[in-house]
């Protein structure tokens, strides 16, 4: 029942999201100018060492050389950010894959336009006293908000163990706030990235399942590919500002080919400006590391698993070709640029 009733709430979003899309088309004026003669690009995102060389790309100064101002916009989480653009609030997003389809299959239009991870470096965690996912049935979980990622991400979890989503009760927080939750007993299992492997480690945790593992991956996706940390826009904007995607994507592709050059402790201290609570080290890249996009190109192999995913988990109803959804001409063009 609250499976379905979180489908009719996306149902409900979505369209209301397309009538503020409509909106945002009708005066829908392009990327503003920015200060110094630069292109000011409004970009939603969460913040998350996922989209590493997303932020190198500034703290290198890599935008400003390529005309650009990118102005970086928090959210709480990737749904609530990619409603956002299509109302108009961002230019671009930075989310997973799974909110993106469900919009498309519903007449949301979006182009993604590079991925900076080849697989999911996502973890679920419990309490010391359970051992095994099917202690969870009648337990509290976080994993996101429904539609997330990480919410599919626990979901297929439970399936996998013969659980529903019913099961168990879903808890409502910050991501920031899961680990104190956990270890004060307020929930008893939730998502976290695999880079916070210390982190679990200090509250005892127990690590019922590590995606980031390849043999892991391999058995719930099915695949070692699937390249879903993503940039996206509107197609609307992608289409009719294809001048400042290449230069955003010029940019990216910078930081990965300069990433792929140097140490896990050269990119921390990069990145760190951007990341002024300290939450992001040398070890945390060290474990992303592996995952790491070299070219931000998303394969024909890791959107059929992804599209396979999707359907499976009730995410989508229909196939997405890729062609619909993707437009990897300005990473192709980018990286011949640059990888010399």
């Amino acid at each position: 029942m609250k499976r379905r009733q979180g489908r009719l709430m996306w149902v409900f979003i979505i369209a209301v999201t397309l009538m503020l899309a409509a909106a945002a088309e009708a005066s829908e004026k392009g990327p503003a100018p920015g200060g110094g003669g630069l292109t000011r690009l409004v970009v939603a995102e969460l913040r998350s060492e996922f989209w590493l060389p997303a932020y190198l790309a500034e703290t290198l100064g890599y935008y400003k050389e390529e005309g650009l101002e990118v102005q970086f916009v928090t959210t709480k989480d990737g749904p609530v950010a990619f409603q956002g653009m299509h109302a108009g609030s961002a230019d671009l997003t930075m989310l997973s894959t799974e909110p993106v389809f469900r919009a498309q299959a519903k007449g949301l239009e979006s182009i993604i336009i590079l991925s900076t991870l080849t697989n999911k470096p996502y973890m679920f965690i419990s309490a010391p006293s359970i051992t095994e996912v099917k202690q969870l049935k009648g337990k509290t979980i976080f994993a996101g908000a429904p539609g997330s990622a990480p919410h599919s991400f626990a979901l297929s979890i439970l399936a996998k163990e013969g659980l529903k989503d019913t099961d168990v009760k879903w808890a409502q927080m910050e991501y920031g706030a899961s680990l104190a939750a956990l270890e004060k007993g307020h929930i008893d299992a939730c998502y976290l990235r695999s880079t916070a492997k210390k982190e679990a480690a200090a509250i005892k945790a127990n690590i019922l399942v590590d995606v980031s593992d390849p043999k892991q991956h391999q058995a719930l996706y099915g695949t070692s590919r699937y390249e879903s940390t993503i940039i996206v826009g509107t197609k609307r904007f992608v289409r009719q500002n294809p001048e400042t995607i290449q230069k955003f994507a010029n940019a990216v592709v910078r930081a990965m080919i300069w990433l792929n050059k140097n140490s896990d402790e050269e990119a921390a201290k990069k990145a760190l400006p951007l990341f002024p609570a300290g939450n992001i080290s040398a070890d945390s890249i060290g474990y992303l590391r592996s995952s790491l996009s070299k070219d931000g190109l998303i394969s024909e192999e890791g959107h059929k698993t992804i599209v396979a995913y999707c359907r499976a988990a009730g995410i989508i109803d229909r196939d997405i070709p890729y062609d619909e959804v993707y437009d990897m001409s300005f990473v192709r063009k980018a990286y011949a640029a640059f990888n010399k």
